[in-house]
């Protein structure tokens, strides 16, 4: 029979010091056998108890150990904090926990990525192979849809590159192979050729650019082509769901050793649900308008893998028909 259960247990130590005490009662005739008898039971208990702890607990808390934390040649009681073992099993059951919804959650991650991309990919493709069908049906030959329909085809294939690089953009700033060329900079004058830039399109949009710089210093240390393209994503973006006759300002603050860059425009603004999942890949707030404005789903999300690699985080905040605020902090140059 396997001494396995409490009641077992118990048992058997009863047993075992009640024949111990029979033992002691019999060899005990007199004072110096009753004090010989006495150290013996006193020493055949210890040895006792030491026995069951070991053989019923300790060992089969010593294999937990090992499974949970890898111990390697656990020889003695000592090695073993008892007190110490529901706490950090539960400590180790509840990072398997997290793990496995880690797991869970990075899954659907890549489910819904897939069918991201594919969505993405599978809208220019269709346009391309309708247009050149098309074409191909006898369009070709007439000049009233010809020229129109191989614009379009192009088009949809500088969407198809535009996604393609901005996929192979993300996977180089989530590896190590792309290294950050930290440098100081002028982030004024940087800025100033980014609204430049857009200064066409903004028009076009009816939309002021402002340029304001609050700051003691335009200096800031960073990779400056990266923080370029932060820049050109979020004013951007600020246009494309800007307001007729809004404005978007790009503001420099001094915040001790780090200068903070806002990137503020009063359009349509971003609901509060939104916020959570505002700088995931392919994810839009506004998926029918985003379309038709162009993009490729992915700006937020170069912004905030560049911004990682900064040591920095982007902040935004937003009211719905008020306007959006993206801010990120660069540390200045000495």
């Amino acid at each position: 029979m396997k001494i396995n259960t409490p009641i077992r247990i118990a048992i058997f130590l009863s047993v075992v010091i009640f024949s111990l005490a029979g033992f002691t009662y019999y060899f005990a005739n007199n004072s110096q056998n009753l004090f010989i008898a006495l150290l013996i039971f006193f020493l055949a208990t210890i040895a006792l108890i030491y026995f069951v702890v070991k053989q019923f607990f300790h060992e089969k808390i010593k294999v937990i150990y090992k499974s949970i934390y890898k111990f390697k040649g656990t020889s003695s009681i000592r090695d073993l904090d008892i007190d110490n073992v529901e706490r950090e099993a539960e400590q180790w059951a509840d990072a398997k926990e997290e793990e496995l919804n880690a797991y869970k959650r990075d899954e659907n991650y890549r489910r819904e990525f897939i069918g991201n991309v594919s969505h993405e990919l599978k809208t220019p493709i269709f346009n391309i192979q309708g247009y050149i069908q098309t074409l191909l049906d006898g369009g070709l030959k007439d000049d009233n849809i010809n020229l129109k329909y191989l614009e379009r085809t192009n088009k949809s294939v500088d969407r198809m590159i535009n996604i393609v690089e901005d996929l192979e953009v993300i996977s180089r700033l989530e590896t190590d192979e792309y290294q950050l060329d930290l440098q100081a900079f002028n982030i004024f004058e940087l800025a100033s050729e980014v609204i430049d830039a857009f200064e066409m399109k903004a028009s076009q949009m009816n939309i002021t650019l402002e340029l304001i710089n609050e700051s003691q210093t335009e200096l800031v240390i960073g990779d400056k082509d990266k923080i370029q393209q932060v820049l050109m994503n979020l004013v951007s973006n600020s246009i494309k769901y800007g307001k007729d006759g809004g404005k978007t300002r790009v503001r420099f603050f001094d915040m001790e050793a780090n200068m903070l860059i806002e990137i503020a425009d009063d359009g349509i603004g971003i609901a509060e649900d939104s916020l959570d999942r505002l700088f995931e890949r392919f994810y839009r707030v506004d998926k029918n308008r985003s379309r038709d404005i162009g993009g490729t789903g992915l700006g937020l999300a170069i912004v905030k893998h560049i911004l990682e690699n900064h040591n920095q985080n982007i902040n935004v905040r937003s009211t719905v028909g008020v306007g959006s605020t993206f801010s990120f902090f660069l540390n200045k140059a000495d």
